[in-house]
């Protein structure tokens, strides 16, 4: 399923660059030096094989989150196309499988999305953060963990200033060794977004 959802998002993003890479126009708001760039919010959902007694289990969770990008090209003094964002991204995640738990922290990403046309603007992002998970598992020895996190998607502006958006995101957690066991709990998303650009 996560290879056929990273599959689309690639075919999508090349066959949209491909047609309209010529005359591509940024969003007013993109060009803008405000340091707070975009705010917005983002759901989605994942899985992860967490294998849990000997069987093969599922960790499936819905993403709720939040989402700060401020500008670091002005920061920086950059003069590149498109936008290079530091993102903050709290969240607070229903676990459906293999029991109802939640999930609960912040991601700190590296974003850089860059126009294809004036409404179009492919993305890649990675970063880590802090994770909180009450789901006990085999694999994971502790409740407080890192995040890895790792995508790629589009946003689709409606108009100069707000943008919908959608996604792949691979999600990496572990604590980093500092409690046995430590599996680490490997996740695909699909996310789906909406965001205010300034």
């Amino acid at each position: 399923m996560a290879r056929v959802i990273l599959g689309c998002v690639i075919v999508l993003v090349l066959s949209v660059g491909i047609t309209s890479l010529v005359n591509a126009e940024p969003a007013d708001t993109i060009n803008s030096d405000a340091t707070l760039k975009e705010v917005g919010l983002y759901s989605g959902w994942g899985t992860a094989e967490v294998g849990d007694d000997g069987a093969s289990k599922n960790y499936d969770t819905i993403y709720i989150g939040g989402r700060f990008g401020f500008n670091l090209k002005k920061l920086l003094k950059l003069n590149m196309p498109g936008m290079l964002l530091s993102m903050v991204e709290p969240f607070v995640n229903p676990v459906t499988e293999p029991s109802s738990n939640y999930e609960a922290g912040c991601g700190f990403l590296l974003k850089y999305a860059f126009p294809v046309t004036k409404k179009f603007y492919p993305y890649i992002e990675g970063g880590t953060g802090f994770i909180y998970i009450s789901e006990k598992t085999r694999k994971q020895g502790s409740h407080m963990n890192f995040v890895d996190q790792a995508g790629a998607g589009i946003y689709y502006f409606i108009d100069d200033s707000w943008a919908l958006n959608a996604g792949y995101r691979f999600r990496h957690i572990s604590n980093l060794g500092i409690k046995k066991p430590n599996g680490g709990i490997d996740s695909h998303f699909a996310i789906l977004g909406a965001s205010r650009f300034f």
